[in-house]
């Protein structure tokens, strides 16, 4: 009797442990499913959220266009180079930071799909208010992407020339935003009077889009062959943005 009072009691305290254990995993599971579809909620809010702050940002670069138009032509070549590199540098590249690279990456909405390093270059430039044929020049040779920009005599190239050398010719050559074409790369370099950036959709490393210290930069060094223009100095180019 008692050894099937014993056997009974096994059973049922078996029975509810089943019943427990089975609670637990449906209350986790269910939590698991809500946080995975509060994750794609977020991820689909950002991307939502980039395209929508990067169209504002492009619509800032006409109202600046607007605002400084009428007095243009009476604005120094500093003052204009001023207007003209914030609104690249501070207005359309900080959406485009991280932003993943691809050798045929044609994205044009950052954040979203791949950028060549090329193309990252026409985009800014076609998004900062510039006009140019952005297809067409991303796909050139960096030295004839940047020759095509800016003229003659904005550009200056270096072989064999030790990275230190080449930042203190940009330090020379003073703030502003330059294109530097390298042996097999194309990017921004900015002097904003104190650092010198090299800004570009970079094939190693992270492999994305990156602002970094010139001095810092593999790819900027290990380069034999450099071709620098100082975009933001050619008063063609400026004229041409304000059109």
């Amino acid at each position: 009797m008692w050894n099937f009072l014993w056997i009974e009691s096994i059973r049922q305290l078996n029975k509810m442990k089943i019943i427990f254990f089975s609670f637990i995993f449906l209350f986790v599971a269910c939590n698991n499913k809500q946080t995975h579809v509060s994750h794609q909620s977020i991820q689909t809010n950002a991307a939502v959220s980039t395209v929508l702050n990067y169209d504002s940002c492009k619509k800032e670069i006409l109202l600046l266009k607007q605002k400084n138009k009428v007095g243009w032509s009476k604005l120094s070549i500093p003052q204009k180079e001023k207007i003209f590199t914030s609104a690249a540098v501070q207005t359309i590249i900080p959406g485009w930071i991280g932003t993943p690279w691809d050798f045929n990456g044609t994205t044009e909405t950052p954040q979203k799909g791949t950028i060549a390093c090329g193309y990252f270059v026409t985009t800014v430039l076609r998004d900062a208010g510039l006009p140019i044929a952005r297809i067409k020049l991303a796909q050139c040779a960096s030295e004839q992407l940047v020759t095509t920009l800016i003229q003659p005599k904005y550009v200056h190239r270096f072989s064999n020339v030790a990275i230190e050398n080449f930042i203190k010719s940009v330090q020379e050559q003073g703030y502003g935003l330059y294109i530097v074409g390298l042996d097999s790369h194309v990017g921004f370099i900015y002097n904003d009077g104190k650092e010198v950036y090299f800004i570009h959709s970079t094939f190693v490393g992270t492999r994305n889009v990156q602002k970094e210290k010139a001095a810092d930069s593999w790819v900027l060094r290990q380069s034999k062959y450099k071709v620098l223009g100082k975009l933001s100095a050619d008063e063609r180019v400026l004229n041409k943005w304000m059109m």
